[in-house]
């Protein structure tokens, strides 16, 4: 169900500042495209490496927050990226006329088990009785009814419908010329004349923290097998 929009009268620093909002889900290079932004002279907010500022997006979109507040966390920044973030590009486009958008995907088996993976390792989930219920749809996704804590059939395939419907209303209502729908093997071309910047004369940043941290999980879990 769609919810209402409410449209603020913004400051007239916020509407020329805000330039990019990356509306891809998390775990679809996020993090190597915030690396990306800083090379390429942004400064993006991920959300998932400031986790208190989610709260006032979280209390608009899921609580009885205003879009005033949730826009707030943005004042600094010039770029967001991750959840919830990028479930307010209607939002955006409405408040920010000049700012453009970023579809980040991810082939939807792959972004499944990724996250799957992070969350199993990372034992998330245990906090959620110790936050408001609104602020719990703000974290792995419960606000596309994905369970990554304990994954079933069922769960999966609301999951997956719910990241395809997401990425196909992203394309159908941002306009084509505001919307850049990224492929990770094209590079800094795209992105660096999308935002109408120079393209680098370095190699394009692959960062992602978390999987390093499954792997040090994985590995640690390996070597207390063997010396058992």
């Amino acid at each position: 169900m769609l919810r209402p929009l409410a449209f603020f009268c913004l400051t007239s620093f916020r509407l020329s500042a805000f330039k990019l909002l990356d509306v891809g889900a998390p775990r679809t290079g996020t993090q190597s495209m915030t690396v990306a932004l800083r090379t390429l002279g942004l400064n993006p907010l991920h959300s998932g490496h400031h986790k208190p500022l989610r709260l006032p997006v979280c209390r608009y979109l899921f609580g009885n927050g205003s879009l005033d507040d949730a826009f707030s966390v943005l004042d600094g920044y010039d770029a967001a990226m991750d959840e919830p973030f990028m479930l307010i590009y209607e939002e955006a486009m409405a408040n920010f006329p000049d700012a453009k958008f970023l579809l980040t995907i991810s082939d939807p088996e792959h972004w499944y088990k990724n996250y799957v993976d992070l969350v199993q390792a990372d034992g998330a989930g245990w906090w959620f009785n110790f936050v408001e219920t609104f602020e719990q749809k703000c974290y792995d996704m419960a606000s596309w009814n994905c369970s990554f804590t304990a994954p079933s059939e069922e769960t999966k395939k609301e999951c997956l419908k719910n990241y395809a419907a997401h990425n196909a209303r992203v394309q159908e209502v941002i306009p084509a010329e505001r919307l850049l729908v990224y492929n990770w093997s094209d590079g800094w071309a795209p992105l660096a004349h999308f935002l109408q910047v120079p393209v680098p004369d370095k190699e394009f940043p692959y960062v992602d923290t978390n999987s390093e941290r499954i792997y040090a999980v994985a590995d640690a879990y390996e070597a207390i097998g063997e010396a058992v």
